[in-house]
């Protein structure tokens, strides 16, 4: 008897979304995946055909697996699915077990260790028609996903939480009560007062051996990129203080970094108190990393996070008619995935996931609206021919000092925004610490990100005045409450403001947005002002190509 069969893997907060450091959250990607493939292998090797992903040879397994079972128990194929997930974690838990089983406390790791791994199953009696079959075994995954199996909550009174994510208690002793072995809280960079549940000690870690670019490093990199001819002092004193303290980068890894191969938090001097509570250094101990910052301009602190979806992949897979055609939609995804890594090197951005057609990257900046537009373009080339689809682009712009969990909130509202209203859209969401964010979006038929490259070079060049999106704004929200055709009235106000504003001459502003400022209402001139306000922070981030000893560096504040 044949079956379809598919399988859910998680826990994916845990494994992805709880996270302080970049290394967290990457390792915990990585390790979902890692589990994921063992699963997947586990269906081949008792008798299934692999559909989704099409081969356990793919460079990324999303936690969803759909194969087909010409004949066999799906139970047990299922048994031993789950049984393989379970040997997986349980052998990277012994290692982490074996590097730091002097600060474990053991009675809680073991009631946490063995219920960490969630994995649900649904199958079917195949039929003649694919498509049926498909969305009514997928419906059965949803609900028996939505039927978890609770278990009682082993609470111990006094016994702080993970502070990733507050679920399990903490498996570290009280260094208090049980010192801890020397230098151990700089190898794994576990601040004073950090708690770390079962799930995140095993990422900590497995990251503790392996350098992980951070987000400080991407929002640094325009900086890097602009003043690489002036950083020989800056890399001489990393390179001094050595790996316990700046973990320097495998650049054959992250090629795009090689300018700087070093931990972010190094060109910030006032995080530098960061290092000192991880690595147990001192303040004197940095004078020459201080000493060599002295010489060189302050970067700017802001990365962009980019969150991609695939628009209608639910819609193209209901049509398919046939395993085979699923296999062969799962690899032309598989593709783009891959190409979404090669895309966002190429940005100087880093990778966190790519999985069919889902991205989830960091990048700097000034690369982020080129990488988007060329994720975009790879995705309507990669399906041509298979699926008319698009893809969805979500930006967020914020501070790296955010808490990481919020940073990815944020790029998932941008993602989200993205889709709306009519999809194949770009958003770009501006996150600034203090006041609400400013938010705009289009759809990739007008070309949103040559809009907003187009009002950055003009901002750049001075050609529109810095403060200029401001006033605008302030104006947009004075003639909201208005009633009636304002269009005139609002024009008229245009003219005058700009006529005050520039330094260049009435007529030089109003050539460069003459499109833009035609049959304004309240609405739209709201939207032009917010969509200058983000050009301004990207001609902000671009601007520190300039020498600061020049005064370019002083045009926008």
């Amino acid at each position: 008897m044949s079956h379809l069969i598919a399988i859910a893997i998680g826990p994916v907060q845990e494994f992805i979304a709880a996270a302080r450091r970049t290394g967290d959250l990457w390792f915990g990607s990585s390790l979902l995946s890692t589990i994921s493939r063992e699963v997947a292998i586990s269906v081949e090797r008792n008798g299934g055909s692999l559909i989704f992903p099409a081969s356990i040879e793919e460079e990324t397994v999303a936690n969803v697996i759909l194969a087909a079972l010409p004949a066999g128990d799906p139970r047990e194929v299922a048994g031993r699915a789950r049984q393989a997930a379970q040997e997986c974690w349980l052998t990277l838990a012994r290692d982490a077990w074996k590097e730091a089983s002097s600060v474990i406390r053991q009675e809680i790791w073991d009631e946490q260790v063995d219920d960490v791994i969630e994995l649900y199953a649904a199958w079917i009696e195949r039929s003649d028609s694919y498509q049926m079959d498909r969305a009514k075994v997928m419906r059965l995954l949803a609900g028996r996903k939505n039927c978890r199996d609770f278990q009682p909550a082993n609470g111990r009174a006094g016994v702080p939480k993970s502070s990733l994510d507050g679920q399990r208690e903490s498996v570290l002793k009280d260094p208090a009560r049980e010192p801890w072995p020397e230098r151990f809280r700089s190898r794994l960079k576990i601040r004073e007062g950090e708690q770390l549940d079962v799930v995140a000690l095993v990422k900590r870690v497995a990251c503790g051996k392996k350098s992980y670019p951070s987000i400080a490093r991407i929002a640094a990199d325009p900086w890097v990129r602009a003043n690489q001819h002036r950083l020989e002092g800056l890399r001489a004193a990393c390179q001094q203080l050595g790996d316990q303290v700046i973990r320097p980068l495998n650049t054959r890894e992250y090629p795009q970094f090689g300018p700087f191969p070093f931990e972010g938090t190094a060109v910030y001097s006032s995080r530098h108190h960061e290092l000192i509570e991880e690595t147990e250094s001192t303040i004197e101990s940095l004078q020459s990393l201080q000493k060599a910052l002295t010489r060189l301009p302050q970067p700017d602190p802001y990365l962009a996070i980019l969150v991609a979806d695939g628009d209608q992949i639910g819609a193209v897979l209901s049509t398919l008619e046939s395993p085979d055609a699923h296999r062969t939609f799962s690899g032309t995804l598989s593709r783009f995935a891959k190409g979404a890594k090669e895309i966002v090197q190429c940005h100087h951005g880093v990778l966190v996931y790519a999985g069919g057609d889902d991205v989830l990257a960091f990048l700097p900046v000034d690369r982020s609206l080129d990488c988007a537009r060329q994720l975009h373009d790879s995705f309507g080339e990669t399906l041509r021919g298979s699926a008319e689809s698009t893809l969805s682009v979500g930006i967020a712009i914020g501070h790296f000092m955010e808490n990481l969990e919020d940073l990815l909130a944020y790029g998932r509202q941008a993602g989200k925004a993205a889709k709306n209203p009519d999809r194949n859209g770009l958003a770009v969401h501006l996150y600034k610490r203090g006041g609400g964010p400013i938010k705009v979006r289009g759809s990739w038929r007008e070309n949103p990100d040559r809009r907003l490259k187009r009002f950055a070079t003009l901002i750049r060049e001075e050609i529109i005045p810095a403060r200029l999106p401001y006033e605008l704004r302030t104006l947009a929200h004075l003639y909201q409450s208005w009633n009636g055709n304002v269009e005139l009235a609002i024009q008229q106000d245009l003219f005058r403001l700009i006529a005050r504003k520039s330094s260049r001459g009435t007529s030089t502003i109003r050539q460069a947005l003459d499109a833009d400022l035609q049959s304004l209402d309240s609405t739209r001139l709201m939207v032009l002002a917010e969509e200058l306000l983000i050009a301004r922070h990207l001609a902000r981030t671009i601007q520190q190509e300039g020498d600061p000893e020049d005064g370019r560096g002083e045009v926008i504040s």
